[in-house]
């Protein structure tokens, strides 16, 4: 057959003659293939970059505002449940959340290569940058917090 006449089955998304030409358009290659361009989809690439950030603001408004509000109620427990319960929930489940952005923040950065060479990719590398610094530093923040929540007293005038 001539490459003039040769096709790509009507609908795989490949070009003529190409192997893999059954692929879909958009769908990754096969992890096993090396040298192969994977497209980054865009819901993992930006929990990556946010979600440590949003779970540390998430454990900010719950296990500080909470336990001081406490001091209002003056019982030393929120809704039936010990401060230092509460607090050990509200800093934990954040911290798993933060801990989970930086696992996929990893895989996406381990991946060989990422996108096609271009804008694109630097723009990729750049938000998994990002991403890698402010979850560890949100990790950080949310382990942190929940050490001064535990260890101060909750009720302490100053």
């Amino acid at each position: 057959m001539s490459e003039q006449t040769e096709s790509a089955a009507p609908g795989s998304g490949g070009r003529p003659g190409e192997a893999g030409a059954s692929r879909r358009p958009g769908e990754p290659g096969e992890p096993g293939e090396p040298g192969k361009a994977r497209r980054t989809r865009p819901g993992p690439l930006w929990f990556a970059v946010l979600g440590g950030v949003i779970a540390w603001s998430l454990h900010i408004v719950f296990a500080w505002s909470v336990v001081e509000l406490t001091c209002v109620d003056g019982g030393g427990l929120i809704g039936g449940i010990p401060v230092v319960v509460f607090a050990a929930v509200a800093t934990g489940l954040p911290a798993v959340v933060a801990v989970a952005a930086l696992v996929v923040d990893l895989l996406l950065w381990r991946r060989d290569p990422p996108e096609p060479p271009g804008r694109k990719s630097d723009r990729v590398r750049f938000m998994l940058q990002i991403g890698f610094w402010l979850d560890v530093f949100s990790v950080l923040m949310i382990l942190m917090g929940g050490l001064a929540v535990v260890m101060l007293p909750p009720c302490v005038q100053t």
